[in-house]
């Protein structure tokens, strides 16, 4: 019998949203400890790391996944058909050093096409701002040193900042980096080791010896070390999941003025912002690039409109009473911060347009950003889908990115008037870059799409 342990210490890249299923502050109150301090439950790590396995490996090493039918029928012929995890996944709790935390607010709301608020759908949910500081850590039980290798492939899914966390993970929220991986392991077998493992503390800070870069699969080049290792993970029963996403990053560059709004009513304050977390950085959310892209999707092609199958299979379906009902969004977007930007302040008044008269009460003042660069990361599963579903969602797709560089598809408020348009300067799709002028029209088309279709390689 071996035991190893990996101790990893992350840090948020981008807002966390973990409900506790309490509406106190918000709809959605964030999870918090004993010591009142935010922590992402051992529940939620098990489940992120079940996927990055094929669902027979995180079956084998993580325990029976507990559908309402397994459950039902867990001791069907007097047996039971359900298994434990064979490894022990820890709360992810705060550094209590650097317990420097921000817990914001978050205001959501469902549009329609025309970009009005849609009844009863507007809600709001806490944050934990980037910056913070997490530790967490992963036992795994063994018989052979060859199933060593499903923890190291989490370590270097952590590493590589690969994990996500908490809700909303589609539109850019529980971005992770790594600061910083330990290890140790103990055969229980050699009378010396036991003896290590019967004093080893977890929590003690000299117990551990640093990692440079896990060894395994995902991450070795070399052809002939592959096929080494890809016999040992069979061996082991280990297997990867195979729907590796697509990574499409956009460089862009403002063209007009940004109202993504956030509200205020602090006195000396516009009522109306360009939306910033706490650290001051001006950001354009996960879920406000998802609905523009959706939207303008659904008009290049009918196959994508709101409540197709299409739609549903690419972006999600609304989770119903049976998990069955629900489907995750197959394209993630991330959380785009502002560089550069200038913030002008404007005073606005709605006119009467049959009196010509200012409105009572409709004076209002906002701040709007201008002349800002940024990038957004989209990344793409294909993993089980047909070849022509993922040529018609790339070609699609291919025509809403030109559509944002030419100004047909906008982000944000105000957009009847000029406001959230961009142009893109360049596209990096996995590591095939296209690059883009102010001129351009139709003529990356087929460029694009064609690299989203072939993409292969994990963001």
């Amino acid at each position: 019998m071996i035991r190893k342990y990996y101790k990893i210490r992350f840090q948020l890249t981008s807002p966390l949203s973990v409900g506790c299923g309490k509406n106190q502050v918000t709809d959605s109150d964030v999870i918090l400890d004993s010591r009142g301090l935010p922590y992402v439950p051992g529940t939620s790590l098990a489940g992120v790391y079940r996927r990055i396995f094929s669902d027979r490996t995180a079956e084998t090493y993580f325990g029976t996944n507990l559908t309402e039918d397994r459950i039902r029928t867990s001791s069907r012929e007097g047996r039971n058909v359900l298994t434990e995890s064979r490894i022990a996944v820890y709360d992810a709790l705060m550094l209590p050093l650097k317990n420097n935390y921000s817990l914001t607010k978050r205001d959501m709301v469902a549009l329609d096409e025309y970009k009005v608020a849609l009844p009863g759908a507007k809600f709001d949910f806490q944050v934990l701002e980037p910056g913070a500081e997490f530790v967490t850590y992963i036992e795994q039980s063994m018989e052979s040193e060859q199933e060593q290798y499903l923890a190291d492939e989490i370590a270097y899914a952590w590493q590589q900042g690969n994990i996500r966390l908490g809700a909303k993970t589609g539109k850019g929220f529980g971005a992770t980096k790594s600061a910083a991986i330990f290890w140790r392991s103990f055969d229980l077998t050699d009378e010396k080791d036991l003896e290590r493992w019967l004093s080893f503390d977890m929590y003690e800070e000299d117990q551990w010896s640093v990692v440079d870069t896990p060894v395994c699969l995902s991450r070795e080049k070399d052809s002939k070390e592959r096929e080494r290792l890809k016999q040992i993970y069979e061996e082991a029963g280990i297997r990867l999941r195979e729907d590796r996403p697509v990574c499409i990053r956009i460089g862009l560059r403002q063209a007009g003025g940004l109202s993504v709004r956030q509200y205020t009513t602090d006195v000396g304050e516009a009522d109306y912002m360009q939306m910033r977390r706490k650290d001051g950085v001006r950001v354009i959310p996960g879920t406000s690039w998802a609905g523009a892209f959706r939207a303008q999707m659904g008009k290049l092609n009918p196959d994508f409109a709101a409540g197709t199958a299409m739609s549903e299979l690419f972006f999600g379906k609304k989770k119903g009473k049976k998990a069955e009902e629900s489907s995750r969004t197959r394209i993630a977007f991330s959380e785009s911060e502002l560089n550069g930007e200038k913030e002008i302040v404007y005073t606005r008044n709605a006119i009467d347009r049959f009196m010509g008269g200012t409105v009572d009460g409709a004076l209002y003042t906002e701040k709007t950003c201008y002349d800002g660069t940024t990038q957004l990361k989209i990344l793409c599963s294909f993993g089980g889908l047909k070849k022509e579903q993922i040529e018609n969602f790339s070609k699609t797709l291919a025509g809403a990115i030109l559509d944002l560089h030419n100004g047909f598809l906008s982000v944000g408020g105000l957009t009847s008037v000029g406001h959230g348009l961009f142009h893109v300067t360049e596209v990096m799709i996995d590591q095939k870059k296209i690059s883009f002028q102010d001129g351009d029209h139709g003529e990356p088309y087929k460029e694009l799409w064609s690299a989203i279709a072939g993409g292969v390689e994990t963001c």
